[in-house]
């Protein structure tokens, strides 16, 4: 995972036999293959041969969408382990992706320099609020024209800011998603529930966004 600070957060489990098993464990969650519908159908709505960055790259799961889509694949994360586990996965569609290790706080990208950024699974609940702001706006920085990007909320009355040292997880209203992607330069085009909680009181989207 693209990691940063990660005080009671999950960011740093991701190597070692969890990197190995990882792929294993999450195609066994319902939401899993919602989410790759979901992304799927996003994907349908872009332009085809963008250059694309994924953040946190992880095993790579939506190489295959990509390379369909005619797009050139970057890809950063910080676990060197999860990157390797995903040349095993891909096998010879691995060799068509650039991938990096690094922080989502501090992109080793250009300004512009991709049409679309893609992040799942990361800045709701594997770093904390404070660095999932600077990861945010380095999004909006590398990004010259789409991002995809899964955020949760709550579907409480009313929402909360979470902590600096806190993860985003689903507690603010959809109205503080979008002003906190409106801040970085980011407007929402659409959005893909891929997720529901009831009992929580959360829900957790793929939000297609547009720069500003």
């Amino acid at each position: 995972m693209a990691q940063a600070s990660t005080r009671q957060v999950k960011g740093d489990s991701y190597y070692g036999k969890t990197a190995r098993n990882y792929e294993i464990r999450r195609t066994r969650q319902p939401w899993w293959h919602v989410e790759n519908t979901e992304m799927e159908a996003l994907l349908d709505t872009l332009p085809r041969s963008l250059r694309v960055v994924d953040v946190p790259f992880g095993t790579g799961r939506f190489v295959p969408m990509y390379l369909e889509r005619g797009y050139q694949i970057h890809g950063l994360d910080a676990s060197q382990a999860m990157i390797s586990q995903a040349g095993e996965i891909l096998g010879e569609q691995f060799k068509k992706c650039s991938t990096k290790t690094g922080t989502a706080t501090a992109l080793p990208y250009e300004d512009g320099e991709f049409d679309l950024l893609v992040s799942t699974r990361f800045l709701r609940d594997i770093i904390i609020f404070k660095d999932a702001k600077k990861a945010l706006a380095e999004f909006a920085r590398v990004t010259k024209s789409y991002a995809i990007i899964q955020l949760g909320q709550t579907t409480a009355a009313k929402g909360t800011t979470p902590r600096a040292g806190e993860a985003m997880g689903s507690k603010m209203s959809a109205k503080q998603i979008e002003n906190l992607l409106a801040s970085v330069g980011f407007s929402i085009v659409e959005k893909r529930l891929v997720k529901a909680d009831e009992a929580d009181a959360s829900e957790i989207y793929h939000v297609l966004c547009k720069k500003s």
